[in-house]
């Protein structure tokens, strides 16, 4: 597999390292599990600030599935919202190219080591989230694109976003790991639905049957999330609104109001018969 280092962007001059005790740490990520110690990234790294949609899915899209991803994006970014995905091939690149058209913030969460741009093909597109939106990793100097680095990144995609949709997912997918990890970090998750006889959509239809928002446009994201996002907000403020009412809501005032991580929260009401954990805990998810 050949890979190819970034552009002169990402020499040592032009990378930052962010950790948490620094003022632009994103609170999102102070409240999931396994936060990262450090991260490092080119670009604006006030973009990982701002309130943010996490737009996932298949690296083999259909020509449907890849056009939806992209005026979804492109949607969400011109009302205001930053786009956070992965950077890979497929669905990926389609929501950060739509978030690039709707003229807003994207945010790449990467994988690999920060002198590395996976896949090669991607360098020109880096170069322009890295414009206005910025390429971020906790991953080390030299890390490979190798399978096992991938589960472990999605955590920090949804972690940065309010919300998790998938657009086109097979039942076995990293798409739907990044949704799993945003149920589980009190984010909402959005399924858009797709033909009952394609694959590819099994696992949008998987997430929909266990009780996900349905996606068919930004507009039903933004009904769900978007009255968090008046203009100016700070998300110090906004990341504590999920959705009063809903199960996600009632996790993350708890969170809040104890101090504890999700899983901490988790074994102190192991056995609990409350409504907002029986409502995550319907959620079951192919093995």
């Amino acid at each position: 597999m050949r890979v190819e280092r970034a552009p002169s962007r990402a020499e040592p001059d032009s990378v930052w390292t962010l950790t948490p005790d620094d003022p632009r740490w994103p609170e999102l990520w102070r409240n999931i599990d396994v936060p990262p110690a450090l991260v490092r990234g080119t670009g604006d790294p006030a973009a990982l600030a701002t309130p943010a949609v996490a737009v996932v899915g298949t690296r083999r899209p259909s020509q449907r599935g890849r056009a939806v991803a992209h005026r979804l994006a492109r949607d969400l970014a011109a009302a205001g919202w930053t786009v956070v995905s992965g950077m890979a091939l497929g669905i990926d690149a389609a929501a950060h190219e739509g978030a690039l058209a709707g003229g807003g913030l994207t945010v790449a969460v990467m994988a690999t080591g920060v002198d590395r741009t996976y896949p090669t093909r991607h360098v020109d597109l880096r170069r322009r989230i890295e414009a206005s939106g910025c390429a971020v990793t906790e991953a080390e100097d030299g890390v490979a694109p190798l399978p096992f680095v991938f589960p472990r990144r999605n955590r920090l995609i949804s972690g940065l976003a309010l919300g998790v949709v998938v657009v086109e997912a097979p039942l076995r997918s990293g798409a739907l790991q990044t949704a799993f990890h945003g149920l589980n970090q009190g984010r909402e998750v959005f399924a858009v639905p797709g033909p009952v006889d394609d694959d590819g959509c099994r696992g949008c239809h998987h997430l929909l049957r266990q009780g996900a928002h349905l996606a068919e446009g930004a507009r039903d994201v933004i009904d769900v999330l978007g009255r968090q996002r008046p203009a100016g907000a700070d998300l110090a403020e906004v990341s504590r609104l999920p959705l009063a009412g809903s199960p996600a809501r009632w996790i993350w005032d708890r969170l809040d109001l104890t101090g504890l991580r999700l899983s901490e929260l988790r074994r102190s009401w192991a056995g609990a018969n409350w409504s907002g954990w029986k409502a995550c805990s319907r959620w079951r998810w192919p093995v």
